[in-house]
């Protein structure tokens, strides 16, 4: 490895504390305050030689020079002036100092790894505008279409979410499109085709597969489900009150889409208030995380 990438390296790995200092600032030819961003030393750590910069608040001037810095001792030389050597107290941290610091770091990168996915981030987004919008829902005729609106659409981009999934996931992992191809419940192996068929189509039965999935239905939770335990050895389903709560907003949702927000067992009109909104909206978030993380756990390839 060469010495610059090692000083790279050694320079990222390193915690940087912004620190105060004061010294003879060779422009302005007198004691300044400045500040300077030191690497922090720990009681059982060796000295560390890195470059760092030095700003003077007096006249604005910037110095680049190299730290020498240990438990006891931190010295500052300036490229430029050499002669001129600053003292100043080490920046000193102990090894549990940033645990949780780093904790809480990494739980936010994997956070916005979640959030950079197309997928996960689209189904977000929607659900963040529909607990947005939730709070104009009333009882009254307009904010009822509003709320049957809100609801449908919550449901679409579970739909969404679940079918993108899938499909891309088992997209690019051949042993899921062998498990769903191979599966006897399913029976999506089993269609016949005339040899003809596969004439130019590039890896034919993925492409059968591939097509199939993308005909499902996947407001169709207990299909879906099957899809996902099969393929992937994933159970997508919450249990008791919160998949009551998913079934029944499927149920609404076709009663919204279908029939006018008219439920097609009373006759009546759906009352939709906000209280069920923002349940289905964090029910629904929830369920996809977990799909999202376990999803994110699989192999890859498989």
């Amino acid at each position: 490895m060469g010495i610059v990438k090692a000083l790279m390296m050694e320079m990222e790995e390193a915690q940087w504390e912004a620190s105060d200092v004061t010294f003879f600032c060779p422009e302005c030819k007198s004691e300044v305050d400045g500040t300077v961003e030191l690497p922090i030393v720990y009681d059982n750590g060796d000295s560390t030689h890195l470059p760092v910069n030095v700003r003077c608040f007096s006249g604005g001037h910037s110095f680049d020079g190299w730290v020498k810095t240990d438990w006891d001792s931190c010295e500052i030389e300036l490229d430029d002036y050499p002669e001129k050597t600053i003292i100043t107290d080490p920046m000193r941290g102990f090894a549990s100092d940033y645990d949780d610091y780093d904790h809480e770091y990494y739980e936010w990168l994997e956070q916005q790894e979640l959030l950079s996915r197309p997928v996960y981030r689209a189904f977000n987004q929607t659900i963040s505008d529909v607990k947005a919008l939730t709070a104009q829902v009333l009882l009254d005729d307009q904010s009822q279409m509003l709320a049957r609106m809100l609801l449908a659409q919550s449901i679409t981009a579970l739909e969404a979410f679940l079918a993108d999934t899938l499909i891309l996931t088992v997209a690019n992992h051949p042993k899921a499109q062998e498990k769903l191809l191979g599966s006897k419940s399913l029976g999506i192996g089993s269609k016949k085709f005339e040899l003809a068929d596969a004439i130019g189509v590039e890896d034919f039965a993925k492409t059968r597969l591939l097509e199939y999935l993308r005909a499902v239905s996947f407001h169709d939770v207990q299909k879906a489900n099957s899809l996902f335990r099969v393929g992937l050895g994933i159970n997508i389903l919450p249990e008791g009150k919160e998949l009551e709560l998913i079934q029944k907003a499927i149920k609404m949702r076709h009663d919204c889409v279908h029939r006018n927000g008219v439920d097609r067992e009373t006759g009546e009109l759906h009352q939709i208030d906000q209280g069920l909104l923002l349940r289905l909206a964090t029910t629904l978030e929830n369920l996809v995380r977990t799909v999202d993380q376990k999803v994110d756990e699989i192999e890859t390839p498989m």
